[in-house]
């Protein structure tokens, strides 16, 4: 049979009632560079963001979405000196468009990852907690069976976390679920109970019983807080408001700051209970609150279009395995809803007060 095209081109009748771009085949027009390009722009909503991303200047990108339009014979974004919008086109590729990329990116990288016979690279953003009581535990299991593989973690807030899984800077990480972006995966982990750890010469360090939050508003003075770019230092900006709490005397950024803060003396912080054991924060008091009774969830995040590599499967599942066979100490138990590697989204589920 002869075949309809030849050299991208039809036969000379269809040519004569058929427009151009109709013609041509567009597989071989239409490149991973002018869907980068046109998921760019549809992103950030800006061509000068877009360019700084890719690395182009902003004619080159003009001209890319150019010739994306004309191969697919539709305008794909609205422009105004102030704005760039999506057409009705534009959103409906925008979505088919980001998931075929992310399929593409994610099988070249398991490509590499098999010919380097398992080497590669993978970087995690974790709450601190996590790194020390999870993370590194885990590291002998994962690395028994891929040991080429290295790896980054980076110790960060849960909002600086979630900006960092969403913006491709790390493969997945471990936090809460404070910004709740509707383009990341959030699947549960486990939970803890917040309490309270104090310097020893204070009130509270009773050991053994719970502290009812309102005998924490009674030393409101003694309180040293945590940043509001964490889990926790939302919790203690909503939570002590219910109980005329002042802001905090002093605060830090981090639990790394926390112990020789609260050596000083006359001090106290509230903690989830896993942060209760990291950072020499062990070897100070620590007691559960209630009324009300309250947890921190941590969950796997990861961007909802990108498909993990498998290496960043098996360090998951690596995770997972570990957890499963630490004995988990009083105040911290598994989420409610059953942990997998990498699930579809099913909610935060409430934690019981």
């Amino acid at each position: 049979m002869r075949p309809i095209y030849a050299e991208g081109l039809a036969s000379p009748s269809r040519r004569e009632t058929t427009p151009t771009h109709a013609c041509r085949p567009m597989s071989t027009l239409i490149t991973l560079r002018h869907l980068r390009s046109f998921v760019a722009v549809a992103d950030t909503g800006s061509f000068t963001r877009a360019a700084e991303r890719l690395f182009l200047t902003q004619s080159s990108l003009s001209s890319t979405i150019h010739q994306l339009e004309d191969e697919v014979g539709v305008k794909l974004f609205e422009r105004t000196t102030r704005s760039v919008t999506l057409t009705p086109a534009a959103r409906h590729l925008h979505q088919q468009a980001s998931t075929l990329l992310q399929q593409f990116d994610t099988m070249i990288s398991d490509l590499r990852a098999v010919a380097l016979h398992q080497h590669g690279h993978l970087r995690i953003a974790a709450a601190p907690s996590i790194v020390a009581w999870l993370l590194i535990p885990a590291l002998p299991r994962f690395q028994a069976d891929y040991p080429h593989v290295t790896l980054s973690v980076r110790e960060a807030g849960s909002a600086e976390i979630e900006r960092r899984v969403r913006d491709g800077d790390v493969d997945f990480g471990i936090t809460s679920r404070l910004l709740d972006y509707d383009d990341l995966d959030y699947v549960p982990l486990l939970r803890d109970r917040y309490g309270i750890a104090c310097s020893a010469d204070h009130p509270l360090a009773t050991p053994g019983e719970e502290v009812h939050w309102s005998q924490v508003s009674a030393h409101r003075n003694d309180l040293v807080g945590l940043a509001s770019d964490t889990q926790v230092g939302i919790v203690h900006r909503q939570t002590l408001q219910d109980f005329n709490v002042a802001e905090p005397r002093e605060e830090v950024s981090s639990s790394t700051s926390l112990y020789p803060m609260l050596q000083l003396g006359g001090r106290l912080c509230i903690l989830p209970r896993l942060t209760a054991f990291t950072h020499q924060l062990e070897q100070l008091p620590f007691r559960m609150l209630r009324d009300p009774v309250l947890y921190r969830e941590l969950f796997l995040v990861s961007r909802s279009l990108r498909s993990l590599s498998s290496t960043a499967q098996a360090l998951q599942q690596a995770l997972l395995d570990t957890l499963g066979e630490r004995e988990l100490p009083e105040g911290i138990s598994l989420s409610p809803a059953p942990a997998a590697a990498h699930p579809p989204d099913e909610g935060d589920g409430a934690p019981p007060a």
